[in-house]
C-alpha cells in the first residue's frame, strides 16, 4: 500500500462525504478508514455506477500514471464535487508536473484554488477547489491529459477516441490466473487482437538511452507469477493482469536487455501482455523460441524477439536498432492507435482518417532533384504529397524532367514550383508549404540519405508524444570530402528544444502560429524551433537511425566544415559510409566512394557482421 500517497489523498479532509476512487495495484485503503461519509470506490470493479447527487469532496488515486489514464474512461457516472483531488502514487522521470488546461464553455469559472504538489516516488497531488460542484470526470481527464502532455487546444480525448484506452479488457476466464496454464482450444486460437491494448501515450520509446549497463534482465516465473531479476534481485514483479506501466518501464531503461524465459507462464494472454508492452516502450527484448500459447503476440514480434542474440546487445548500435524495430511491431500490433484502426478495417468503430503528409523538397541544385525524390519515393507506410521547389532553374535544367517523370510514374503526387532565384530560403519553404495540400508538413533535405521508415517513425512518434513538431537527432553525419562517418551523442526519444532541421515535421495550424520559417537565407530551421518553443509548443527529437546528414566540402546553406563535426564526435568515428542498418540503403543512392559488395565486407567486428547481414550495398 503506498501510505504515502492514501494520506495525501485524505489530507485536510472536512465535513461530509467524502468519495475516495482508486485504480492500480496497491491503492486499495483496505477496511474503512475512520470516520463517517467515507465510501470507497474501486474504479476497476463499478462497472458504470451512478451518483445521484454531488457529494462534498471526491479523490481519485492512481498508482502511476498509466492507471490514471485508464481511469478516464472509468469515470462516467463519479458524483460532482466542489472539492477535488487527484493523486498519482509514482510517474515516470520525463512525465512533467500536471498542470491542467481549463476546458472551454466557462465550465471551471467558478475555481478558487488549484495546487499541484510533488510526492515521493515521483508522485503528484492536484487538488482543486470551486465554487459549485463540477463534473469530476472532466477534472480528471484534465489531469490525465497534463500528466503525458498533448498538442495545443488539443480537447481531452473522448471515450471513442483512438487516443483513449477501453475500458474494459479480457476476463481472466481469458487472461488465465497465476496457477491456471491451460492448453484449451480457446487459448490457442487467441489472436493478436485479444491482447489487452497497450496505451502508447504512457507505455512508450520517450525515456530510452543509448547507454546502458552490462546488466541483463530474466523474464522469469516464481511462485506462478512472473517477475523481472536483475542481478540477485527482483527488479519488477509483473502484475497478475499484465499490465506495464511508465513507472515500470523507467525502472528497466538501464538495463542492457531483458531476456524473456517463457517457461509454463500461468496467465498466457497476461504474459503476452507484459511482453508487447515492454517491447512497445523499447525495452530491448531478447528470448529463445516462442511458445504457441504465446502467438498472439503476432507474427512479426515473435520474430523480432528471436533473431537477435543477447551477446549482440553489447553493440549500442546494435542494441538501439534492435529497440526501434521492437516498438515499431508492438506499436502497429499492440498500441491503441493501430488496433483502432484495424478494428474500423473489419467493420469496427469509425476513427478519425490518418492525416495526410506533404512532403517539402528545396533544392538550389539540378543535380540533387534525382537523390532526393528517391528518399522520397522508398517511404513506406505512409502515403506523401512532394512541393518541389525548384531553387533559381527550371524544371528544364538536366536531368531535372527526368527525375520528376520517374517519379510520377511511381503513381506519387507531386507539385513542381520554379522559385525565383532572388527568394532567400525561408521564403522559398514558406512558398513551397503554401502549394502543399497535406495536413502534415516534412521538411526533407535535397543530399541527406533516409530509411524508408523515415516518416512513419515520425507519425508514430507524434502520436505517442502528444508533441506539436517532431524530429529526429542527428546521430549519424556522413563527412564527403574525408570519406569518414560520424556518430553524434545527444538526448534521443525525449521532448527536447531541437532536432535536425531535415526531418522536421508538423501540422499547418503550429506553421500559421509560429510565423512560418523566417524569411533568412540560412539557420531557418533554428528560428522555427525557436520560435515554437517560444509560444509554449512542445518538441520531440526522436532516434536517428533513418537519417544520415551528408557534409559536402560546399553548398550548404549551414556554413561549418567537416572540423566542426569532428570535434562533436571525439572517438566516435569510422572511415567510410557507415549508417545505421535501418536505413536500408538502396545501391543506386551510395556515395561513389562505397564500392559494390556487402554491407559484412566494411564490418571490422562480429557485431557489426550480424547487424547488417542481408543488407547489401
Amino acid at each position: 500500500m503506498r501510505e504515502g500517497a492514501l494520506t495525501e489523498a485524505l489530507r485536510g479532509r472536512g465535513p461530509g462525504r467524502l468519495v475516495l476512487c482508486h485504480i492500480g495495484e496497491g491503492t486499495d485503503p483496505g477496511p474503512a478508514r475512520p470516520g463517517d461519509g467515507l465510501e470507497v470506490v474501486d474504479l476497476r470493479k463499478a462497472g458504470g455506477r451512478e451518483f445521484d447527487e454531488p457529494v462534498e469532496r471526491v479523490v481519485v488515486l492512481a498508482a502511476t500514471t498509466a492507471d490514471l489514464r485508464a481511469a478516464v474512461p472509468l469515470s462516467t457516472g463519479l458524483p460532482s464535487a466542489a472539492d477535488l483531488r487527484v493523486v498519482v502514487a509514482a510517474s515516470a522521470r520525463h512525465t512533467g508536473p500536471p498542470l491542467p488546461t481549463p476546458p472551454g464553455l466557462g465550465q471551471w469559472e467558478g475555481l478558487l484554488h488549484f495546487q499541484v504538489g510533488r510526492l515521493q516516488g515521483r508522485g503528484w497531488s492536484c487538488s482543486f477547489a470551486f465554487t459549485d460542484p463540477v463534473d469530476s470526470g472532466v477534472v480528471l481527464r484534465a489531469v490525465a491529459q497534463a500528466m503525458v502532455g498533448g498538442r495545443r487546444g488539443q480537447a481531452p480525448p473522448r471515450r471513442e477516441s483512438p487516443d483513449v484506452v477501453p475500458a474494459t479488457g479480457p476476463t481472466w476466464a481469458v487472461l488465465g490466473r497465476p496457477g491456471a496454464l491451460s492448453a484449451r482450444p480457446t487459448i490457442r486460437e487467441l489472436s493478436v487482437d485479444d491482447v489487452p491494448v497497450v496505451d502508447e501515450r504512457v507505455v512508450n520509446p520517450m525515456g530510452f538511452t543509448r547507454g546502458s549497463t552490462s546488466r541483463v534482465g530474466r523474464l522469469v516465473s516464481r511462485g506462478g507469477r512472473w517477475v523481472l531479476v536483475a542481478g540477485n534481485g527482483v527488479r519488477w514483479r509483473v502484475p497478475e493482469d499484465g499490465s506495464v506501466s511508465d513507472v515500470d518501464v523507467a525502472g528497466l531503461r538501464d538495463l542492457r536487455a531483458v531476456r524473456v524465459e517463457w517457461g509454463r507462464h500461468s496467465g498466457p494472454l497476461a504474459a503476452v501482455r507484459a511482453v508487447a508492452g515492454l517491447a512497445a516502450a523499447g525495452i530491448p527484448l531478447v528470448s529463445g523460441p516462442v511458445p504457441g500459447w504465446a502467438r498472439c503476440l503476432g507474427g512479426e514480434l515473435s520474430d523480432l524477439l528471436t533473431s537477435v542474440e543477447e551477446r549482440v546487445m553489447v553493440d549500442p548500435q546494435a542494441r538501439e536498432e534492435h529497440s526501434v524495430r521492437l516498438r515499431r511491431a508492438a506499436l502497429r500490433a499492440h498500441g491503441s492507435y493501430g488496433r483502432a484502426r484495424r478494428l474500423a478495417e473489419s467493420g469496427g468503430p469509425a476513427v478519425p482518417a490518418e492525416p495526410s503528409v506533404s512532403v517539402v523538397l528545396c533544392t538550389r541544385r539540378p543535380e540533387m532533384v534525382r537523390f532526393a525524390l528517391r528518399q522520397v519515393a522508398r517511404q513506406r507506410g505512409v502515403g506523401v504529397e512532394v512541393v518541389l521547389a525548384l531553387h533559381g532553374f527550371a524544371v528544364d535544367a538536366p536531368g531535372v524532367a527526368e527525375a520528376v517523370a520517374e517519379f510520377r510514374r511511381g503513381g506519387r503526387s507531386l507539385v513542381v514550383w520554379e522559385a525565383p532565384e532572388d527568394l532567400v530560403f525561408g521564403s522559398v519553404l514558406n512558398g513551397a508549404i503554401a502549394r502543399a495540400s497535406g495536413t502534415l508538413v516534412a521538411k526533407m533535405d535535397d543530399d541527406d540519405w533516409y530509411g524508408p521508415e523515415h516518416l512513419s517513425d515520425l507519425l508514430e512518434a507524434r502520436r505517442y508524444s502528444g508533441a506539436d513538431l517532431v524530429g529526429s537527432i542527428v546521430s549519424f553525419v556522413y563527412l564527403e570530402s574525408l570519406d569518414r562517418t560520424v556518430r553524434l551523442a545527444g538526448k534521443t526519444d525525449a521532448l527536447w528544444h531541437r532536432a535536425a532541421g531535415g526531418t522536421l515535421m508538423t501540422d499547418r495550424r503550429t506553421l500559421e502560429e509560429a510565423g512560418g520559417f523566417a524569411r533568412v537565407s540560412t539557420a531557418e530551421d533554428t528560428h522555427l524551433l525557436a520560435a515554437i518553443e517560444r509560444m509554449g509548443a512542445r518538441i520531440h527529437r526522436g532516434h536517428g537511425c533513418n537519417y544520415v546528414l551528408r557534409r559536402k566540402a560546399d553548398g550548404h546553406t549551414w556554413g561549418v566544415g567537416a572540423g566542426y563535426f569532428l570535434r562533436l564526435c571525439g572517438e566516435q568515428q569510422l572511415p567510410g559510409w557507415r549508417p545505421s542498418a535501418l536505413l536500408e540503403p538502396d545501391p543506386e543512392d551510395l556515395p561513389t566512394t562505397v564500392l559494390a559488395g556487402t554491407w559484412t565486407d566494411l564490418a571490422e567486428s562480429e557485431e557489426e557482421r550480424i547487424r547488417f547481414a542481408g543488407t547489401t550495398r
